[in-house]
C-alpha cells in the first residue's frame, strides 16, 4: 500500500497530510494517470480545500489537457467508423474510447492513448487494407517474423497511426491472443455487444458489462508487467460500482460470464486486487464465488505480494518494484504462450532482434 491507495480507499485521509505527504503522493498519481481522477475525488468528498493550490493547479491542468484527448479520440472513432462502415465491416469500441462512446464513469477523467477497437477475425485483412487506402500505416518497425508474430499467434495486428493526425489505432479480432492460456470465443462477444450512436449519429457498438469488466482483467492481468496499471484497477472499482448500481444481479452474471467465457483466473485477480487497494465493496456472496478462481496455495499470494510491489510502491524506483516487475514479465511470457512457442520466440529475439522482448506491443488505451 502507499499514499496513493490509501487516499482510493479513504480519501478523508488527506485531512492530516502535511507537505511531505503531498510530496510524495503527487509523483505517485501522476505515474499511474490518475490526476483527473483524484482530482474528482478529492471534489467529491469536500476535500478540495485541503489540497495545496499548486497541486489543484496541476490536477486541473492534467485534466483539461485528458479532456482534449478525449475529444480527439472521439473524432478519430467516428472517422475509422466511416472508413469501416464504408465496407460494411462492424466495429466493436474498447477500453478508454469505449468509455467515452458509451458514457460510462470513467469517461469524466480518464486519458488515452490509442484508440482499441475489435473487428471480427473474417474481416480483419479488409479492414487492414480500407484503413490503409485512407491513410493509416503501421507504426513501428515490423521485420518478417514480427509480422507473423502478431498475424499468428496475437489477437491484434500490428499498430496503426494516421500519416497527417499521428493517432494509434490498434485493430484486434479476440480480446487474449489465440495461443494462450485464456481462450475467448470472440463470438459470443459480439452477440452481446450494445450499439451506441455517437454524436453525428454514427452508430458503434460496445461490449456488455460483464464483458467489458472481463476485458479490463484479461488486459491488465495478462500483460506483461500489469502495463495497465492501478489506472485499470480504478477502473475496474468504477465501472463495477456502476453496473451494480443498474442491476442487482450483476455481480451473479460477472461470474457466470466468466467461466463461460474462460477469464475465472483474471477476474479473480482483478477484483480482489480492486477490494485491496481500491476499496470496491465486495459482497460475501460474490467473494465466496471468486474463491474457485484463485490459483493454488500459495501461488495466490505470491501474485498479491508482486502485484502489491508493481501497483502500489511505497515510492517510485524500488528495488522490490524492479524485481516484482521482472517476475511478472515472465509470468505473462507464459500465459500468453505455450511453452514450445514461447521458447522459440524468445530464442529468436533473443538472436535477432535489439528491441526489448515483449509478448505484444499493447499499449495503454
Amino acid at each position: 500500500m502507499n499514499l496513493l491507495t490509501n487516499v482510493l480507499r479513504d480519501p478523508a485521509l488527506v485531512g492530516a497530510w502535511r507537505a511531505e505527504h503531498w510530496n510524495s503522493f503527487l509523483p505517485l498519481a501522476r505515474r499511474a494517470g490518475l490526476m483527473g481522477r483524484c482530482l474528482e475525488v478529492f471534489e467529491s468528498n469536500g476535500l478540495l480545500d485541503l489540497v495545496p493550490d499548486r497541486l489543484v493547479d496541476q490536477f486541473k491542468g492534467t485534466l483539461a489537457q485528458t479532456r482534449y484527448v478525449q475529444v480527439q479520440a472521439l473524432r478519430e472513432l467516428n472517422q475509422v467508423a466511416r472508413v469501416l462502415g464504408s465496407e460494411d465491416i462492424p466495429l466493436i469500441a474498447l477500453k478508454g474510447v469505449a468509455y467515452l462512446a458509451a458514457g460510462l464513469p470513467p469517461r469524466g477523467w480518464r486519458s488515452l492513448s490509442d484508440i482499441d477497437l475489435l473487428v471480427r477475425s473474417q474481416d480483419l485483412l479488409r479492414a487492414e487494407q480500407a484503413l490503409q487506402r485512407t491513410g493509416w500505416q503501421l507504426h513501428g518497425d515490423f521485420d518478417g517474423y514480427d509480422q507473423r508474430y502478431y498475424r499468428e499467434w496475437m489477437h491484434e495486428i500490428p499498430p496503426m497511426i494516421h500519416s497527417q493526425r499521428e493517432t494509434e489505432v490498434d485493430i484486434h479480432h479476440n480480446l487474449a491472443p489465440p495461443v494462450s492460456r485464456v481462450r475467448i470465443d470472440a463470438d459470443k462477444l459480439w452477440r452481446d455487444a450494445v450499439l451506441f450512436q455517437l454524436e453525428d449519429r454514427r452508430a458503434v457498438r460496445v461490449l456488455s458489462g460483464p464483458d467489458i469488466l472481463l476485458h479490463n482483467a484479461v488486459h491488465l492481468f495478462m500483460n506483461d508487467e500489469l502495463r495497465g496499471g492501478l489506472r485499470d484497477v480504478v477502473d475496474f472499482r468504477d465501472l463495477y460500482r456502476h453496473f451494480v448500481s443498474e442491476n442487482a444481479d450483476f455481480d451473479q452474471e460477472l461470474v457466470v460470464r466468466a467461466r463461460e467465457l474462460n477469464c475465472e483466473r483474471p477476474l479473480y485477480y482483478a477484483a480482489t486486487t480492486a477490494r485491496r487497494l481500491a476499496g470496491l465493496e465486495l459482497s460475501d456472496t460474490f467473494i465466496n464465488a471468486l474463491r474457485p478462481f484463485a490459483p493454488m496455495w500459495p501461488f495466490a499470494s505470491i501474485m498479491h505480494w508482486l502485484i502489491e510491489r508493481v501497483l502500489a510502491p511505497e515510492r517510485l524506483g524500488m528495488t522490490s518494484t524492479t524485481i516484482a516487475n521482472w517476475l511478472l514479465f515472465v509470468r505473462s511470457h507464459w500465459v500468453r504462450m505455450p511453452p514450445g512457442l514461447l521458447i522459440k520466440h524468445l530464442w529468436h529475439k533473443a538472436l535477432f532482434s535489439k528491441k526489448p522482448v515483449t509478448p505484444d506491443a499493447d499499449l495503454p488505451g
